[in-house]
């Protein structure tokens, strides 16, 4: 076996001192203490997990425990010895230790401590190794001195350090003493808080420490956290930013290196001084010059989590930037409100927005996080569109699928620790959001398709209509031609930048073959006339339904399963093109959405046939303080849930309600009061977990009944239906003041003098 000595341990005190050192880390964060020992002017080499080699002066070592927000501890080698774990591995550490003069590195009036960490794959009793080491360094004193030190493990003189795996053991002086990475600011907690060490290790890596080309001034002009927690990015940035060096919180006696024979208590001193000038004079310049300051933006959805901030921010120094930072109580799904505006000042023109999402045991339901992040990617790509400014973004996530949706260009992943959880860090450049879709993009041009020319005219004709109205009201998802002339029966409804095609079953008078030429000349023209490649085409037959086949699933496709992202007037939500007859989003209803926004601001709302929950998000995103989803399929409240996380609604509240239930006994049953209801039931329905059949002609009555019991004094009840035969039972508008909607819920897209729908607004006499 062999033994190695470090000579540094040994070397006589001078100015020139040259030191083997040990820089610890947490796992993971090898790269970013590199970085930041870089930053100092310091060299190093990753040896392994955890831990940098660094070959420096004193002044080196006191940079880094002064300065180092990432490292752990650093370390003096003293000794190491190969071992064989088929040994007694007590006994070989026993030896190590005794082979080393301990009199050489302390006196008898000083106290020591044993730190251990036993690699896993070693079977030994960590207290009983740490006693035989202990044991070796006292038999070392009391062959020389006749007695030994005491030991001390709370407040020790000196700290040694040793580990052992399956084939070495080390033995160090610990020079730092406590952790580096500890802080003195945390005084307020949330639950799962970020760990201090791996915030400013994450900002590192994302370069905060950087600065602009002329170097004197920060790279980022603007951070952002959309969920800041207890604040910990937001105060590590303020930190680095304002020259604050971390290890002044300890200066005063929990260093390892004070009773060291070669520490120099003038340099040290002379170094904290220096630290605590340049904190003060960052201080004075970012109050007496606000523009030296980069923005901070620090939301979150809890107002708790937003005291917290401001209370760890005191803690830390910072009080005297408080008027200059934005803290504030606010949702993710308000962000964007922020951000645009801010985009457009030119204040944005190069921010960093990281942040630490309550993925996992924070949130709860793995369906909802990646809606979540998905959130966030998008709320960005729509603030930052057409800016020409592409952020950096930084997330964590506990698991690294969740990460994987980001729209990032060249991802760089970061695989860490944050406390016991494993968390991955995905960062790097955001891409630019589009700007446009397939209606506002559309240009009239020449197109010739033999046998479909009937079909390309009619279908630009509509278009160049059509993109105005949607230009001015501002709408994406629009139904652009519907069975207009009676050789091409099929509907076409644009999704942004996708294509729902639905193929009306032809007649019988018509020959299968001649109605797949047709067919076929009409997907022709609808890649021509859009320029768009078949990924954006999506096919559907549709014929009429009975029951509830328009919401079963459909026949097998090379696309199927993948949600789609439609925007509507400031809302996100899933769209599935390939599963269902029916995408999840009806375009019909857009205006009806649209009015109970507009009125939900501080309602209580229930939206009974919910499907997938698209008012109940529009509801949500005006602000109503509560909302009440109602539907017999569990799948659709999911998907709706997954619309709410989509749009940075937090759905694990009491605030947002999704109940699986048959409509008739739910609304028998509760007692609750609703300011706003919506009923869009299905014309027909005889679902297995439906007690019998649902015929919306006969059973509308009932319905409404039953709903008006639920409904305030002074509230609203929309109600809505696709029967084109529809009646409203006459003795309804004798109970109850009913007024006809239907022409204002019918879009500009679809047919006023044959609506597709019935609408109608109803309340109490």
């Amino acid at each position: 076996m062999t033994e190695t000595t470090s000579p540094a341990s040994f070397t006589a005190s001078s100015p020139a001192l040259s030191l083997e050192l040990i820089v610890t880390c947490a796992d993971g964060l090898e790269a970013p203490l590199q970085t930041e020992l870089t930053s100092f002017g310091i060299q190093s080499d990753i040896k392994s997990t955890g831990r940098l080699a660094v070959t420096g002066s004193l002044r080196d070592l006191y940079t880094i425990c002064l300065w180092s927000r990432v490292a752990s501890r650093v370390l003096l080698p003293i000794k190491r010895k190969n071992i064989n774990t088929e040994y007694d591995v007590a006994e070989q550490l026993y030896g190590l230790a005794k082979s080393v003069n301990w009199t050489e590195q302390f006196d008898l009036e000083q106290t020591f401590a044993i730190r251990l960490s036993v690699d896993k794959r070693v079977a030994v009793s960590q207290q009983f190794a740490m006693l035989r080491i202990k044991d070796a360094i006292a038999d070392t004193f009391n062959e020389v001195y006749d007695s030994r030190p005491n030991v001390d493990s709370k407040n020790p003189d000196f700290s040694v350090f040793a580990t052992v795996n399956d084939k070495q053991a080390e033995l160090y002086l610990d020079l730092s003493g406590t952790s580096l990475h500890r802080r003195g600011y945390r005084v307020a907690m949330t639950d799962a808080p970020l760990k201090e060490n791996l915030a400013a290790a994450l900002l590192y890596s994302a370069g905060w420490h950087k600065k602009n080309d002329a170097g004197n001034a920060p790279f980022y002009n603007a951070l952002i956290d959309p969920m800041c927690g207890s604040g910990t990015f937001i105060i590590e940035a303020l930190l680095m930013h304002c020259d604050y060096a971390v290890g002044i919180d300890k200066a005063a006696n929990q260093f390892g290196f004070y009773e060291w024979q070669h520490h120099d208590d003038a340099l040290w001193q002379q170094m904290i001084e220096d630290a605590q000038n340049r904190f003060r004079e960052a201080l004075a310049i970012a109050q007496e010059q606000p523009d030296t300051l980069p923005l901070i933006l620090g939301f979150d959805a809890d107002s708790g989590a937003i005291l917290a901030t401001g209370k760890n921010l005191i803690a830390a120094g910072l009080q005297e930037l408080l008027p200059l930072l934005d803290i504030e109580t606010r949702a993710l799904n308000q962000l964007g409100g922020v951000l645009k505006p801010l985009v457009d000042d030119g204040r944005l023109s190069n921010p960093l927005v990281i942040t630490n999402p309550p993925y996992g045991e924070r949130l709860g339901d793995e369906d909802i996080i990646k809606p979540l992040y998905q959130s966030i990617g998008l709320i960005l790509q729509d603030s930052f569109a057409g800016s020409g400014i592409n952020p950096m973004l930084g997330i964590l996530a506990a698991n690294v699928e969740q990460v994987d949706i980001l729209p990032i260009k060249e991802p760089k992943t970061l695989r860490c620790h944050n406390g016991a959880i494993t968390v991955y860090f995905r960062y790097g450049t955001l891409i630019a959001g589009q700007i446009g879709h397939l209606v506002s993009r559309f240009e009239k041009r020449d197109i010739t398709v033999e046998g479909g020319q009937d079909f390309i005219n009619r279908l630009q004709k509509n278009l160049a209509k059509l993109k105005k109205l949607a230009k001015k009201d501002n709408v994406s998802n629009i139904r652009v031609y519907d069975a207009d002339l009676p050789d091409f029966k099929v509907a076409i409804d644009l999704y942004g930048d996708y294509a729902h095609v639905q193929e009306y079953a032809p007649p019988k008078t018509i020959p299968p073959e001649t109605a797949k030429k047709r067919f076929n000349l009409a997907l022709m023209g609808i890649r021509e006339v859009f320029d768009i490649n078949r990924e954006q085409v999506f096919i559907k037959t549709r014929a009429r339904q009975s029951g509830n086949e328009q919401y079963s699933k459909q026949g097998s496709s090379e696309k199927r399963g993948k949600f789609y992202i439609a925007r509507e007037d400031g809302a996100y939500f899933y769209v599935n093109f390939t599963d269902y007859l029916d995408t999840g989003l009806f375009i019909d209803h857009r205006n009806m959405r649209a009015r109970i926004k507009a009125n939900s601001r501080g309602k209580s709302v229930l939206n009974l046939f919910a499907y997938t929950c698209t008012a109940s998000v529009h509801a949500a995103l005006a602000g109503a303080k509560k909302v009440t989803s109602v539907d017999l399929s569990q799948n659709y409240l999911d998907w709706g849930k997954q619309n709410f996380a989509l749009n940075g609604l937090d759905v694990s509240g009491s605030k947002y309600k999704f109940v699986a239930a048959d409509i008739f006994e739910w609304i028998k049953d509760n007692t609750e009061q609703f300011d706003i209801i919506f009923i869009d039931p299905p014309t027909f329905s005889n679902s297995k977990k439906f007690q019998g059949t649902f015929d919306v002609q006969r059973d509308h009555a009932a319905l409404i009944n039953r709903a008006m019991n639920r409904l305030t004094s002074d509230g609203v009840l929309y109600f809505s239906n696709n029967f084109t035969r529809f009646e409203l039972d006459e003795q309804l508008s004798e109970r109850y003041d009913i007024v006809n909607i239907t022409p204002k819920t019918i879009g500009f897209d679809f047919n006023i003098k044959k609506p597709i729908h019935q609408s109608f607004e109803i309340r109490h006499r």
